[in-house]
């Protein structure tokens, strides 16, 4: 049941009791009385809590009249009043109303229908008032408090008003600031923005999620979310606009600066590779629809290794901020030029004749040759190999054009470097490019697939004394179809684009894996020896991986040996020197190979301290012919004999050769005469017949 607190202010005890009883008599709503006897005690009851109506006699003890209802009026804002007066005074009721009273009733007449009647309005009324007051309430407290701006605009753009949110957000002052704007005048910054928002509030009287970009009162640029519409009268004429702003300012920076992160290179500025093959997808495509004429120039710096490896990778960096300034200064706006990787550059000439592109290649070329790298107190120069490709429709795939600019670029590099090679479609350098590239991902298919395997080759001692063998793990691979890859098909692959380092810790791990499993096998062999690429003696992680790798398997040290060949020595002295000092500590053998073939061999060869020399199989192919290479075989195997190494001549295939080696000295013999390659299963099992490996 509905229940409602009813305040009667009167001091005459018969009136009390006369709407008590008339109330008990109601159905249907639950009315409390409380009963004040002065006007003053009445007013206390009102400020102390809430009522729903007042009952109120204007004849009280210390008020009278139209009086006591004008000193009780404003102290009730919400809730109704109904005055009580004698027949006599109906006129006075009759004012009260006039003045402000829900109603009054007539003492004399008050019957509980009546009275019913009157309160049950009284109520209904007091209970909308509130909850309009509470909405109201929590609307303004929403419109003041609110984050995001709202807004009234008349139909021409002029603000009506404005809530602290978006007059904070526009930097002003107050809200009578902004009511003397023109929001599309003063506010947009540009054109476009407001011709937009003309267009979308004509089109459909809405807009939604709108970017615009506004004018602070300081004159700083913010990018808003904008959503607002037209409210119309009945006959569709604009009345006004309403809506909100929101601050997107950080949000828009921060996306735009996601995007450009994602499309350009961090160390030049340059678009980067994931950018630069979009806009050549655009380029190919147009070449293939209409026929445009494009190009793409791949360069790649000659020597930049140089300047890492003397100077840092700090010296590294700079050097590509400032090569990257010079090119871009040398291009066209229109063109794309990114850093592809590494010290690897692409340049994207849209609408361009492969002579144009020539020229341009040429003149980015004599600029690269040109810039003085100046650090420390050491100046540098570089240079570039740069492959120019047509974009046209001769290629219907981007991975096509890129492959081509690479082996154009190569090609230029292997036929002198600091020069440009233009790819030609019959071009014979450029497809035996195309073929080793294509080495590269059947090698790392057969990685993936575990198609390698080792063959083994017996070194074995010239005196014929006996003794446990040696042996040198030979790389194999198979095709798809199983059929065995001769090694001079992919190794020229593997060498030029990077892939020796996986390979040479494949065989490493394929190496101590089988000794680690064939340990009665292993007793009867003195080591096996593992070639090292000249990558695996520039990497410094190499020494730890093969610490670890001995350590995991438990494979003696002793019982294997490494070779790196004395180009690959030479070529990074320092390291060779710590990588083969590291490894004879751990207890490994290490061997020098094709000794003799540089002009300076005796020279480095005090600064290394290997184990073994292996004399190059040009030389001693030849000794019982040639004179010199037999006093090359003497000389190498009589040093090295005074610096305390084991010599061994590789290539013996004859029975003749063999004898002259055990003439001269030799200690150890790798060839067909002596041992043919085979199985890394059946080493240690005695001598292979002799003749060719087929």
């Amino acid at each position: 049941m509905d229940s409602a607190t009813v305040l009667l202010i009167d001091a005459n005890p018969e009136d009390e009791q006369l709407i008590r009883e008339e109330l008990a008599l109601l159905r249907g709503t639950s009315y409390r009385i409380e009963v004040e006897h002065t006007l003053a005690d009445g007013l206390a009851r009102i400020k102390s809590g809430r009522i729903d109506v007042v009952l109120i006699d204007l004849n009280l003890p210390d008020s009278l009249g139209i009086t006591t209802f004008l000193r009780l009026q404003p102290k009730v804002t919400v809730y109704p009043i109904i005055v009580l007066v004698n027949q006599n005074d109906e006129d006075l009721g009759i004012e009260a109303v006039e003045r402000g009273a829900l109603d009054y009733l007539i003492k004399q007449q008050v019957v509980h229908t009546l009275l019913g009647k009157a309160l049950r309005y009284a109520t209904e009324r007091t209970h909308t008032l509130l909850a309009l007051k509470a909405s109201e309430t929590r609307y303004r407290e929403l419109y003041e408090n609110v984050v995001a701006g709202v807004f009234q605009t008349t139909p021409d753009g002029h603000f009506m008003a404005a809530n602290p949110a978006l007059v904070k957000l526009l930097g002003y002052e107050s809200e009578d600031e902004l009511l003397e704007l023109n929001i599309a005048r003063d506010l947009y910054m540009y054109a476009e923005d407001r011709d937009h928002w003309m267009r979308a509030m004509a089109a459909s009287g809405e807009i939604r999620n709108a970017e615009l970009v506004l004018r602070r009162k300081d004159g700083r640029r913010i990018v808003v979310l904008e959503n607002s519409r037209a409210v119309r009268n009945d006959q569709g004429r604009t009345l006004y606009y309403e809506g909100t702003l929101t601050d997107i300012t950080e949000a828009h920076e921060l996306s735009r600066q996601l995007s450009y992160e994602a499309s350009h290179d961090a160390l030049t500025g340059l678009i980067n590779r994931r950018e630069f093959e979009a806009r050549l997808q655009s380029a190919l495509d147009s070449a293939n629809a209409s026929g445009a004429a494009h190009a793409l120039c791949y360069l790649d710096l000659d020597q930049f290794k140089i300047i890492n490896d003397t100077c840092g990778h700090v010296a590294g960096d700079e050097l590509l901020r400032q090569l990257a300034q010079t090119l871009q200064s040398r291009v066209r706006s229109n063109d794309t030029l990114a850093r592809l990787g590494g010290d690897e550059f692409g340049l994207l000439l849209h609408n361009c004749s492969i002579d144009d592109a020539t020229a341009v290649a040429n003149g980015l070329l004599k600029a690269i040759e040109q810039h003085q790298f100046v650090w420390g107190s050491s100046t540098f120069s570089v240079g570039a190999s740069i492959g120019v490709v047509p974009v046209s429709t001769e290629f219907r795939r981007i991975t096509q054009v890129m492959q081509a600019a690479d082996a154009a670029c190569y090609t230029a590099k292997d036929q002198g470097r600091n020069r440009i090679h233009l790819y030609r479609e019959d071009d014979s350098l450029v497809a035996q490019r195309h073929g080793e590239m294509q080495w590269v991902a059947r090698v790392k298919q057969a990685l993936a697939d575990n198609r390698f395997y080792l063959d083994a080759q017996a070194i074995v001692p010239v005196s014929g004394s006996g003794g446990l063998r040696n042996y040198e793990l030979l790389l194999r691979m198979r095709d798809e179809s199983g059929r065995i890859v001769p090694p001079g098909a992919f190794l020229p692959a593997v060498e030029r684009y990077n892939l020796s380092l996986r390979l040479d810790r494949w065989v490493i791990s394929a190496a101590l894996e089988w000794l680690a499993s064939h340990r009665d096998q292993a007793e009867r062999i003195a080591r096996i020896f593992v070639n090292l690429s000249g990558d695996s003696v520039g990497d410094p992680q190499l020494l730890d991986f093969i610490r670890s790798q001995l350590r995991e398997t438990r494979v003696s040290p002793h019982k294997i040996g490494f070779e790196i060949t004395e180009t690959a020595a030479i070529g990074n002295l320092t390291r060779a020197n710590q990588l083969i000092s590291g490894l004879r500590t751990l207890g490994c053998a290490f061997g020098l190979d094709d000794f003799g073939s540089g002009v300076s061999s005796f020279a480095y060869l005090k600064a290394l301290s290997v184990d073994f020399l292996k004399i190059d199989g040009l030389f001693v192919g030849n000794i019982i012919d040639d004179a010199v290479d037999y006093e090359m075989v003497r000389s190498i195997t009589d040093i090295g004999h005074v610096m305390g190494k084991k010599v061994v001549a590789e290539s013996v295939e004859s029975t003749a050769v063999l004898h002259k080696l055990r003439e001269i000295g030799v200690d150890y013999a790798q060839g067909f005469a002596v041992g043919m390659p085979g199985p890394l299963s059946e080493i240690g099992s005695g001598e292979r017949s002799a003749g060719r490996n087929t």
